[in-house]
């Protein structure tokens, strides 16, 4: 058996066995609680929990996660069983460490150093109890402790402790989600992003707060004009970061429909804006170039306007450019198969940009929408832990009608876009979850397709076509959740005051419409208040050739604004 102790300043690794074991059933100690008295509480400098363990043994599929798992909680006194709670309403529990997975051997294991650099030791206080829990969650998983040992370094001298309250985080937690959650029921959302009830345990409540800040990026759908998003992240790099990737600046992508293949080409394929145009617009134009009267012929013989097989096509040949197999899974190399590697897990945590796009299940369109992750949530098994980066991108990006479902995992899945067409509200949620709920963050950045026009519920008399159009047109306004957290971010995000949401979006409210046909043609000038020109169907190649350059115009326009996102963008610590 072999310790890590380096980090605990007072103990060898010769004394750390000396030490008796937890009480157990194997163990000479009486089972109990053992409080700690006032005199050794002030002078406890670290403690760390090594545990003899092992799980159920059999694991259908390690990609999907290890939900076995160690945990040290504060109880009040002896006679407690429950953790502290603090006036936050915050659990005082943390995780030490996850067991060793796919093992039907007793194993060591050690986990985390809770020292001055974490918050537990600064809860604590006389009569106080620390206690070890074994945890596993899901049907089937289960862990077994034989035995362990719970080390404190104890210092000759008091040790100084941090006066904590996490008021503040719990208030920006809450407020958010409240806010989430009325705008949600007015808006008559089929679902709501909900806060993790982990959020309110230290353990989330302290992650995060000593790594730099983050900078997110969300990408809206709107098929062809997902061109106009990456001409304004361009826009952003080239000031901020350029000759950089996209992968190398953010820490997290998140996009659905259209928004969703840009962010796994920039993500997790690491490509480059430029590279990603590229891509987009002959991908677009192999996917989309049929007459109408073929999209009406389609649509009656198969339930959808397009055939699925350019777009999967075109990103088997990307992955192929970018050196991957065709089959290459979304996940990266999680971390219950690296763990064995300590060194190669921490560097792949460092140089990874985390990417989900989102689908919904045909059968539950009223439901949340099914996280596609390139990473492991801690707090999320993942429903489909295997899915490949061309099924991923296929299913972000089936708009009923335009493409039939995909059937991946045992489900079908459709269009992310028709429930969270501006994933924002979820990529937040989502920071929280794995990041930490006191990570700062330094930028969040959504990019839009376009502000749609107004757009009036359409009649079930008109043609099937147009009413699947509207209804697409509807289903893919962003700007409520842009609406929502416009303001909200800046206000209760880490270091409130300073400006940290940005949103770019194109939208005209000068234009020349052209009206009638052959040579019985006239112009007609919009100058509007509360209505934009309409940006163009999902599936428009013509509109989306003017739409560049309205995005181009829109990029001049606001250069300001642009200077001002690329600086903040930069002020990372």
């Amino acid at each position: 058996m072999q310790f890590d102790v380096d980090d605990l300043i007072h103990l060898t690794e010769s004394r750390v066995k000396s030490r008796p074991p937890l009480p157990s059933q194997s163990s000479h100690i009486p089972a109990g609680q053992y409080p700690i008295e006032s005199t050794l509480l002030n002078r406890i400098r670290a403690v760390k929990l090594f545990a003899e363990s092992h799980d159920q043994g059999r694991v259908d599929d390690i990609s999907a996660g290890n939900w076995t798992w160690f945990e040290l909680a504060i109880l009040q006194n002896d006679a407690t069983t429950e953790p502290k709670v603090t006036k936050d309403g915050v659990n005082l529990v943390w995780t030490s460490h996850p067991n060793r997975i796919k093992s039907s051997k007793y194993g060591w294991k050690a986990g985390g150093t809770f020292n001055s650099e974490r918050d537990l030791l600064n809860f604590l206080e006389a009569g106080n109890v620390i206690a070890v829990r074994i945890c596993a969650r899901f049907p089937g998983w289960k862990i077994f402790a034989v035995n362990g040992y719970l080390l404190f370094d104890i210092s000759d001298q008091n040790v100084h402790r941090r006066s904590i309250t996490y008021g503040p985080i719990i208030e920006k937690i809450t407020t958010i989600d409240e806010t989430f959650r009325k705008i949600n029921i007015d808006m008559e959302a089929g679902f709501i992003p909900e806060i993790p009830p982990a959020a309110t345990t230290a353990n989330l409540i302290e992650k995060g707060g000593n790594e730099p800040p983050l900078r997110v990026l969300s990408f809206d759908g709107g098929g062809v004009r997902g061109m106009s998003s990456l001409y304004l992240l361009k826009a952003i790099m080239d000031r901020a970061y350029p000759g950089e990737k996209p992968c190398e600046v953010f820490d997290m992508i998140g996009g659905t429909s259209a928004g969703g293949l840009i962010a796994i080409m920039l993500g997790r394929l690491r490509m480059d804006v430029q590279q990603c145009i590229n891509a987009y617009n002959e991908f677009m134009n192999d996917l989309f170039d049929h007459w109408r009267i073929t999209q009406g012929l389609r649509i009656t013989a198969t339930g959808a306007f397009y055939d699925d097989a350019p777009l999967v096509n075109a990103v088997k040949k990307i992955l192929q450019n970018q050196g991957m197999n065709e089959d290459e899974p979304l996940l990266e190399e999680n971390e219950s198969i690296l763990e064995k590697n300590d060194s190669l897990l921490g560097e792949v945590k460092a140089r990874r940009c985390k990417v989900f796009v989102m689908a919904v299940r045909r059968d539950a369109a009223n439901r949340a929408p099914m996280f596609l992750r390139s990473y492991e949530n801690p707090l999320e098994e993942s429903k489909i832990p295997n899915i490949k980066i061309w099924e991923a991108a296929r299913a972000t990006s089936a708009a009923p009608y335009y493409f039939k479902p995909i059937q991946v995992g045992g489900y079908e899945l459709v269009d992310g876009g028709l429930g969270a067409n501006n994933p924002l509200g979820w990529l937040w949620t989502e920071v929280l979850g794995v990041f930490g709920a006191s990570r700062e963050t330094q930028s969040f950045l959504s990019i839009g397709t376009g502000v749609p026009a107004n757009t009036p519920v359409p009649k079930v008399a008109e043609w099937p076509p147009k009413v699947i159009k509207d209804f697409a047109s509807i289903a893919t306004n962003s700007e409520s959740t842009h609406a929502l957290f416009n303001g909200l971010i800046d206000a209760f995000a880490p270091k409130p005051l300073e400006k940290k949401y940005w949103r770019l979006n194109v939208a005209e409210t000068d234009w020349i419409e052209e009206k009638g046909f052959w040579v019985f043609k006239w112009k007609v000038e919009h100058h509007e208040v509360d209505n934009v020109h309409d940006p163009g169907e999902l599936d428009d190649l013509k509109a989306i050739k003017k739409f560049i350059v309205v995005t181009e115009k829109y990029i001049a326009d606001n250069a300001a604004l642009f200077d001002e996102c690329a600086k903040a963008l930069k002020n990372v610590a």
